[in-house]
């Protein structure tokens, strides 16, 4: 055999293994592409349903399918939000299961069934309306079962209302007064200020206002006082100082009344001048004048003289009589 013809068996067989080389990486480089199609085709999904969170892999394409897939299946009136506009990878689906709630609307109460995820969406299936209601609870909580959900129709309206305006109380002093006394110089006028109200009503109930304006049609007048800062008092004595004036209720009694033989509690003896008084009130030991009476000493005490009262004691029974029960002026003096 000549060479020629030794070569070419060996070059077809050279040629021959090349090719199902070539074959074989064909077809190895064909399943990887089929592979790898099929895991990027593939979808991850999260379903959120009866409290869990399910993570699947899916080529499904349409909700139901990727639920079941899942292993969560619908009732007639359960309901799904996803989180992405369409079913793609990395979308959440959330599954929202239907609950009885309770719905007050317009004097009416119903119980429905509802897989809606807020209470928003409840109300607008049922056609009510977003404007002019006040929602309890708020529209983006979530119904539970046994939810009651009110809604309140709100009205509105303008009212014009007047209000009093208290009238300030000037108090100036006066010298010509004595300390302790006081005299209205001016009555006092309340003033008016008109309101514009917006009043908000809930079912017909009054639930709340705002001052939209106010506009003061009468000022207020003052009511002046002056107060009393003299703080002497004349009497057939001369001039006298005093600490404070009070009125008080007085009685009458004689110097052997109470106790025996003329005694005052402090041991003075009972005359006239001497005047029995709640310690509490003034203290004992201390002058006083009273007109129509004149200086005393606050040297006694009675069982019925408590508080702003004051018994005088008379020379003899028919003065103390005459004297009677009356209010006195009582000067406190220094």
């Amino acid at each position: 055999m000549s060479d020629d013809q030794s070569v070419w068996p060996n070059r077809l067989r050279s040629l021959l293994a090349g090719r199902r080389k070539t074959a074989l990486l064909a077809a190895l480089l064909a399943i990887s592409l089929l592979v790898t199609g099929f895991v990027w085709a593939q979808k991850k999904v999260h379903v959120v349903a009866d409290g869990r969170t399910i993570a699947i892999r899916t080529l499904h394409s349409t909700i139901e399918e990727v639920l079941a897939q899942a292993g969560v299946y619908l009732g007639p009136k359960d309901e799904y939000r996803l989180s992405t506009p369409g079913l793609q990878d990395g979308t959440v689906i959330e599954v929202y299961r239907a609950v009885p709630v309770t719905v007050v609307y317009q004097g009416k109460t119903d119980i429905v069934v509802t897989g809606k995820p807020t209470v928003g969406e409840v109300l607008d299936a049922l056609g009510i309306p977003r404007d002019q209601v006040k929602v309890a609870p708020d529209r983006d909580v979530r119904p539970t079962a046994g939810m009651t959900i009110k809604v309140a129709t709100v009205t509105e309206k303008l009212v014009q209302q007047e209000i009093e305006l208290p009238y300030p109380v000037v108090r100036q002093p006066d010298a010509k007064l004595e300390k302790g006394d006081e005299a209205i110089v001016a009555d006092g006028e309340v003033g008016l200020k008109v309101a514009t109200v917006k009043l908000r009503y809930e079912d017909g109930e009054l639930a709340g206002s705002e001052t939209l304006s106010e506009k003061v049609v009468r000022e207020p007048k003052p009511r002046i006082i002056h107060v009393g800062t003299r703080d002497t008092v004349e009497t057939s004595r001369g001039t006298l100082r005093f600490k404070r004036v009070q009125w008080m209720e007085a009685t009458a009694y004689n110097p052997t009344d109470g106790a025996p033989h003329g005694l005052t509690a402090t041991g003075i003896p009972a005359r006239h001048g001497i005047v029995a008084v709640d310690p509490d009130v003034i203290p004992l030991g201390t002058r006083v004048y009273i007109p129509n009476y004149g200086l005393a000493l606050a040297a006694d005490v009675g069982g019925a003289i408590v508080g702003n009262r004051i018994d005088l004691c008379m020379e003899g029974y028919q003065e103390a009589w005459n004297f009677g029960r009356r209010m006195v002026k009582v000067y406190i003096l220094d």
